[in-house]
């Protein structure tokens, strides 16, 4: 059995848990050859940034309604506008409540353990934090207090299992480990499944004994159809558009741009040689590409006026309000992620591949990174 803890910082990297890593691991925890641990400053750090997160909503859609509701409308409309209001604000607890519920409610369908914290672990991380132990970086630093527990639940874990696996993209976490014995530690969770431990165990779930020739019939079915990088061209932009990115050189107070609108992918490139297998058929394949897009963004109105006339691109403006321009200006952008493609197991064909493949069998699991090329 294989155990496991992730951070914090995991969950909130991907809040819905549904990309190709996560059903990996719920795939092995499913099977029992898994165990995914859960202590509770985790599970109590995310659950309280959800509701945090959904609460925002909330009193942005109240306000919405709101706002409405003091327009020029029919009186019939009026009355629906303040029901749908009064409604949401009576349901704002049980959305809350969800939202928080959503994280015990999937780790109880894998068959992962929650941990509640106990006494000792409690003494042991007040003692880290008056002492300046790790993950501590000094003597009474309150904002590594969680991390302090973190690491004493781990520890009080690795007593009855050992050994234990951390998935932490916090340095602190993995740095007080580093004198540990029996404490596998990994920045992403995409480096946890595509280690050999976890690739070995979903070759061994699936039943597929000749991976690598498999692998070889992809690259050879692309290098002759270029299939992928055409599904990829095709879909890319409603993958990224309305996304945000930032850069220095935009004059945004935050230096960030939102993509509205974008042009056609060039220069596709696919890395077979970190492709990985994710169970159930499905193949993670490493993608980067370049695309021109149109992204708005807002400019201080006096930054505007004494912009250089002779930028190359210079932004076309309209009025927002007293003191600011809505900006949009053309950025070509750098574009990385992962695209995966799903194999019939129980039908595949070496020679003609497009055969075995299922029906949208190609997918744009996650975008990683967007940035100005």
């Amino acid at each position: 059995m294989i155990h496991i803890v992730l951070d914090t910082n995991i969950y909130r990297n991907n809040p819905a848990r549904d990309n190709l890593h996560f059903r990996a691991l719920e795939k092995l925890s499913k099977a029992g050859l898994l165990c995914l641990h859960v202590p509770y400053v985790v599970l109590r750090e995310f659950q309280t940034q959800q509701r945090d997160i959904y609460s925002k909503d909330l009193v942005k859609a109240v306000s919405g309604l709101a706002g409405l509701s003091r327009k020029l409308l029919d009186e019939d409309i009026l009355e629906r506008l303040a029901s749908a209001k009064a409604e949401l604000e009576g349901e704002s607890e049980k959305i809350l409540s969800s939202a928080e519920s959503q994280i015990t409610k999937w780790a109880d369908s894998i068959g992962a353990k929650v941990h509640p914290l106990c006494l000792d672990q409690a003494n042991q991380a007040l003692e880290a934090y008056f002492q300046g132990k790790p993950p501590l970086k000094s003597v009474k630093n309150r904002e590594d207090i969680p991390d302090s527990f973190i690491v004493q639940s781990i520890l009080k874990l690795r007593e009855d299992h050992n050994p234990i696996h951390v998935v932490a993209g916090d340095k602190k976490v993995n740095e007080a480990f580093t004198n540990e014995e029996n404490i596998n530690t990994y920045e992403s969770l995409s480096d946890f499944i595509e280690s050999d431990l976890i690739q070995n165990e979903l070759k061994e779930v699936d039943l597929i004994d000749s991976i690598g020739p498999l692998i070889a019939a992809i690259q050879k079915f692309e290098s002759e159809s270029s299939e992928i990088q055409y599904f990829l061209s095709s879909n890319i932009g409603e993958s990224i558009v309305w996304e945000t990115f930032s850069d220095p050189s935009i004059p945004d107070d935050n230096h960030e741009a939102t993509i509205n609108s974008y042009g056609e992918a060039e220069d596709i490139e696919l890395d077979f040689s970190e492709i990985g297998y994710y169970g159930n058929g499905q193949f993670g394949i490493p993608f980067k590409l370049r695309i021109t897009v149109l992204a708005d963004y807002y400019i201080f109105k006096p930054d505007y006026y004494c912009m250089d006339p002779e930028r190359e691109h210079v932004a076309s403006v309209s009025d927002h309000n007293d003191h600011y321009f809505e900006a949009e200006e053309e950025f070509e952008l750098c574009v990385s992620g992962l695209v995966s493609i799903t194999i019939d197991r129980d039908n595949i064909n070496m020679d003609e591949l497009f055969e075995s493949m299922v029906d949208d069998g190609f997918k744009i699991d996650e975008v990683t990174d967007i940035e100005l090329c």
